[in-house]
């Protein structure tokens, strides 16, 4: 088991590399999903600037991706034990955001609204908390397993995702889909696959399931790219919308 250890702590600091460059490593077993919010917000990068709130932020995994167009970097979270592995400059509840109107550049949400029990009070908090002419940047998800139980309340349609920031004052930018059928598919495959019968206890049963997940993910993302015409089926989407 202490092997096992050794080659996750391996490619968390790998990972770390790699995500600096704006990738994620094949042998990464949700590397679909990763990949797809990754470059979705590298995209959307273009909208961040100043002051920038992190709704959400976990242990803050993409700030590297802003830190050249930033000048400060907020990010807050449920206070331990809620939530665990957390590099929160702030602990607080995305309800009731613990912040003045008006202060922030932008904010991001990643994979966050999910987990809200009312995603439109988030909303209307977001754009309270934003500058006129303020980014938001979000992403959410359309198909992903239960995670974080009892706290996952919901899958968003882009249809939804519009509605809700609307509804909370905001003028969508665009919002577009993280992957399409293939991707969704090989990235839903690659998870059975690693997590079948258990989590890999030995070094050989890790090697050996993230090279078939990285094979797996690399067929599907071939096919992703060119064969996938119809994206109404997709892991998730990502949302800017502007404080008017």
């Amino acid at each position: 088991m202490e092997g096992v250890n050794k080659i996750k702590y391996f490619w968390i600091n790998r990972n770390k590399d790699l995500l600096a460059k704006g990738k994620i490593s094949w042998l990464e077993p949700s590397k679909i999903e990763r990949q797809s919010i990754l470059s979705s917000l590298i995209d959307a990068k273009k909208y961040i600037k100043g002051k920038i709130l992190d709704v959400g932020c976990g242990n803050k995994p993409y700030k590297s991706i802003f830190e050249d167009v930033v000048e400060e970097y907020i990010g807050l979270d449920l206070p331990p034990p809620i939530s665990t592995n957390v590099d929160a400059d702030v602990f607080g509840n995305s309800l009731n955001l613990p912040f003045k109107s008006n202060v922030f550049d932008a904010v991001l949400s990643i994979q966050v609204l999910d987990d809200v029990p009312e995603p439109k009070k988030m909303m209307e908090e977001t754009y309270r908390v934003l500058k006129n002419g303020g980014y938001l940047v979000l992403t959410a998800p359309l198909t992903w397993g239960l995670h974080d139980e009892p706290h996952d309340y919901y899958r968003y349609t882009k249809h939804g995702l519009k509605y809700l920031a609307e509804s909370a004052g905001f003028e969508v930018i665009w919002i577009k889909e993280r992957c399409g059928f293939w991707g969704m598919i090989g990235q839903k495959l690659s998870g059975y696959v690693y997590y079948w019968r258990g989590v890999p206890k030995s070094i050989i049963g890790e090697i050996s399931k993230r090279s078939l997940c990285a094979i797996i993910q690399l067929i599907f993302c071939f096919l992703d790219h060119n064969k996938n015409k119809a994206r109404s089926d997709t892991l998730g989407y990502i949302l800017v919308a502007k404080n008017k």
